[in-house]
C-alpha cells in the first residue's frame, strides 16, 4: 500500500532586491535547523509554512524585507516547485491568501523551464471553473475533497504538521481565533484515515434515496387509487388492446381499399339503403299523412256545412208552424158571410164545433197540438245536429292543428331532401363513410388507451423506480454499517498506537513531571484541540504544558510511520523545540528520544524537520544538520538590507 508523503526537498528565499536570502536542500528523514535565539531559525519554518500554503503574515522585519519563496517538494514521488509572492497592500499588511504558483519539476529547471514547461497559477479560493492551490496540494497527497460546509483548505492542514511558537500550549492546533470544533475534528479525520469521501457521498445519497423512496411510495399510493381496475395500470393488458384496435383499423382501412379500388362489392340490405332514399321515403310518406288530414278537413269542412243548412231549414220550420198556428187561429175568428168559391150565402151552422164552410165537425186542438209536437220534433232535430255539428269543429280544430304540424314535419323532410339532393352519395361512398366513421370510433378508443398506456407505464417505472432505491437503500445502509465498523476499528488501531507512541515520549521524560513518568493513559481530543492523560482538567507548570503538546503532534507522526491507511504525509515540521522555558537537557532528551524512535523506520519514508538552539555536540556534528549555525551576526536570511 502506497504511504502518503511529503518532502521538502529544497527552500530558497528572494529579498525585494531580487537577492537570495536563504537558499538550502533539505533531505529526507530527520533535518535540524540549529542557531542562537534571534538567528532566525523559526523564520525558516514561517517561510516553509508559508510557502506551503499556511495562511501566515506575521514575519519578523527581516522577513518582511523579503519578496518571494520557493519551494521544492515531492508528494508521492511526484516532485515539483511551488513559488509563493509575498504581497503586501497599502499598509504594508502582507496577504495571506496569495495565490501559489507550480512547476512541474525540480527547483533548478524551474529557474530555466524548457519551451514545454511553464508556471501555473492557483488561486486561495476555488471557483466552479478554476482549482484552487489547496486542490492541487490535495490531488498529490491522495487526500480526499471536503464536501459540504467545511472549508478544509491546506493550511488547514499545514495546521496540524507545524509546531509553531506562537500557539498556545494548550492549543494542539496551530491556533487560530475563528476555529471550529467541526473543523479540526474533520481535519484529524483526513489525516488520520478515518474520512472516508465515499462513506460522505454514499451517507448524503442514502438520505436523498431515502426521501425519494417515500416520495414514490406516495405517488404510486395515490395513482393506484385513481385507478381502480388494476387492469388500466398494466402496460401489457393496454398495449394488447391498443393491438386489436389497431388490427381492426388495419382490417377498416383494407376493406375500404378494396371498396375504393371495386374489389369488392357492397351487400345492400334494408339498413345499408342510401340516406337519400330513405328520406324521400319519409317525405312521400309524410305527404300521405298530410293529404289524409286534408281530406278530412275537407269532408269536415262539408259536414259543417251541411249541418249549418240543415239546422238553419229547421229553424225555418219552426218558424213556419209558428206562423201556421197564428194563421189558424186568425182565421177561426174571421166571420165568413159567403162561400168563397161560389158565393153563396152560407147556412148557418148551429154547431159551433162544426166548420162553418164544410160543417163537418173539428177538433179545435188537433191543429195546435199537431204543431207542437212537430215544433218539437224539429226543435229535437235542430239539437242534435247542432252537437254533431260541435264535434264536427271539434274534429276540424284537431285536424287543423295537427295539419300544421304535419306539414311542419314535411317541410323539414323536404329540405333534408333537397339537400341530400346536392349532395347524393353513391353506395360505396356511402359505405366507406360508414367504414371511416368507425374507424374513427376505433381510433377515438386508442388514442384513450395510450392516455391510459402513458399513465401506466409512468405507474410501472415508478414501480421499477420503487424497487430499485429499495435495493439500493439496502445496498446504501449494508456499505455505511460495514465502513463505519471499518473505521472505527481502524480508529481504534490508531489511537490506541498513538496512546503508544505519546507514553513513550512521557514516560521517558526527564523527570520533571510525575504524572509524565507514570502515564498509563494519553488521549487525544481533536475536536475540543487538547491532549491530555487522565483528566482534561489537569494542570502541568508551561514547559510540561509545551512538552505535552509536542508529545502529542509527534506521536501522531510516530503513528503514521507504523499504520499504512493513516493520511498523514510523513512530515512534521517542528519550530524550536526549547520552547517555553524548557531547559536545555530536557529539551536534548527530547531530541534524542524522537531521533532514537524514527530511527526504527527507514529515513526515506518521512521527513521532520525542527529548529533548536539546544543541540547537543554529537548532532551538531552529525549528517542531520541543515545549513550552518545561526547567529546574530550569521542570520538564516542574507542579503537583507
Amino acid at each position: 500500500m502506497m504511504r502518503n508523503n511529503l518532502f521538502l526537498n529544497r527552500l530558497r528565499i528572494y529579498t525585494e532586491n531580487g537577492e537570495i536570502a536563504y537558499d538550502e536542500k533539505f533531505h529526507k528523514g530527520v533535518n535540524i535547523i540549529r542557531g542562537d535565539n534571534s538567528s532566525g531559525k523559526s523564520t525558516i519554518t514561517h517561510f516553509i509554512f508559508f510557502v506551503l500554503g499556511g495562511a501566515f503574515n506575521d514575519f519578523v522585519p527581516e522577513a518582511r524585507l523579503c519578496s518571494q519563496a520557493i519551494a521544492e517538494v515531492e508528494m508521492n514521488g511526484a516532485t515539483f516547485t511551488i513559488k509563493r509572492d509575498i504581497i503586501k497592500d497599502e499598509k504594508s499588511n502582507i496577504s495571506t491568501q496569495s495565490p501559489l504558483y507550480f512547476f512541474w519539476g525540480n527547483m533548478d529547471e524551474s529557474f530555466n523551464p524548457p519551451v514545454d514547461k511553464s508556471w501555473q497559477k492557483f488561486g486561495y479560493k476555488t471557483t466552479e471553473n478554476r482549482k484552487s492551490f489547496s486542490n492541487i496540494m490535495f490531488d498529490n497527497l491522495d487526500l480526499p475533497i471536503v464536501k459540504g460546509d467545511n472549508n478544509i483548505t491546506f493550511h488547514q492542514i499545514l495546521r496540524l504538521l507545524y509546531i509553531d511558537q506562537e500557539s498556545p500550549t494548550s492549543s494542539l492546533f496551530l491556533y487560530e481565533h475563528f476555529d471550529s470544533q467541526l473543523t479540526r475534528e474533520t481535519v484529524s479525520d483526513l489525516l488520520l484515515g478515518v474520512y472516508n469521501e465515499e462513506l460522505y457521498e454514499n451517507k448524503k445519497r442514502l438520505i436523498s434515496a431515502e426521501k425519494e423512496f417515500e416520495s414514490i411510495k406516495s405517488e404510486i399510493k395515490a395513482t393506484s387509487h385513481f385507478f381502480s381496475d388494476p387492469l388500466a395500470l398494466n402496460p401489457i393488458h393496454i398495449n394488447e388492446a391498443i393491438e386489436n384496435r389497431e388490427i381492426a383499423i388495419s382490417e377498416i382501412q383494407q376493406e375500404i381499399v378494396s371498396i375504393r379500388n371495386k374489389d369488392k362489392e357492397v351487400n345492400y340490405e334494408k339498413d345499408s339503403e342510401l340516406s337519400f332514399q330513405k328520406l324521400n321515403q319519409d317525405a312521400i310518406l309524410q305527404r300521405k299523412i298530410v293529404a289524409d288530414i286534408e281530406n278530412q278537413i275537407t269532408y269536415l269542412n262539408n259536414e259543417i256545412e251541411d249541418s249549418a243548412f240543415f239546422i238553419e231549414t229547421l229553424d225555418k220550420k219552426i218558424i213556419a208552424l209558428k206562423n201556421s198556428i197564428h194563421t189558424r187561429e186568425f182565421l177561426g175568428n174571421l166571420p165568413l158571410e159567403y162561400c168563397p168559391e161560389c158565393l153563396s150565402k152560407i147556412k148557418t151552422n148551429t154547431e159551433s164545433s162544426n166548420c162553418k164552410l164544410c160543417k163537418e165537425p173539428i177538433d179545435e186542438s188537433f191543429g195546435v197540438v199537431q204543431a207542437r209536437r212537430m215544433e218539437l220534433e224539429i226543435g229535437f232535430q235542430i239539437n242534435e245536429s247542432k252537437k254533431i255539428l260541435e264535434i264536427n269543429k271539434r274534429n276540424l280544430l284537431e285536424l287543423e292543428s295537427k295539419h300544421s304540424s304535419e306539414i311542419g314535419k314535411l317541410h323539414d323532410i323536404q329540405k333534408q331532401v333537397n339537400s341530400a339532393l346536392e349532395d347524393v352519395k353513391s353506395f360505396n361512398e356511402e359505405a366507406i363513410d360508414n367504414l371511416n366513421n368507425k374507424k374513427g370510433f376505433i381510433e377515438g378508443e386508442i388514442l384513450q388507451f395510450r392516455t391510459m398506456l402513458e399513465n401506466a407505464e409512468l405507474y410501472d417505472r415508478l414501480l421499477q423506480k420503487k424497487n430499485q432505491l429499495g435495493k439500493e437503500v439496502s445496498y446504501l445502509k449494508s456499505y455505511i454499517f460495514k465502513t463505519e465498523k471499518a473505521q472505527t476499528l481502524l480508529k481504534q488501531t490508531i489511537n490506541e498506537k498513538i496512546k503508544e507512541e505519546g507514553i513513550y515520549l512521557l514516560n521517558n521524560d526527564l523527570e520533571r513531571q510525575d504524572e509524565f513518568k507514570n502515564a498509563n493513559d494519553f488521549f487525544i481530543d481533536y475536536s475540543n484541540n487538547i491532549a491530555f492523560l487522565t483528566s482534561k482538567f489537569s494542570k502541568y507548570s508551561a514547559s510540561s504544558n509545551f512538552y505535552l503538546k509536542v508529545a502529542a503532534r509527534f506521536s501522531i507522526f510516530l503513528a503514521s510511520l507504523h499504520i499504512d491507511e493513516m493520511r498523514y504525509p510523513r512530515f512534521i515540521f517542528a519550530d524550536n523545540m526549547e520552547d517555553k522555558g524548557i531547559e536545555m537537557i530536557r529539551a536534548q532528551n527530547l531530541q534524542d528520544l524522537l531521533i532514537k524512535r524514527v530511527n526504527d523506520f527507514d529515513g526515506d519514508n518521512y521527513q521532520m524537520i525542527y529548529t533548536t538552539s539546544y543541540i547537543t555536540e554529537e548532532l551538531n556534528k552529525s549528517i542531520l544538520v541543515v545549513g550552518d549555525y545561526y547567529t546574530k551576526e550569521n542570520p538564516s536570511l542574507k542579503n537583507i538590507k
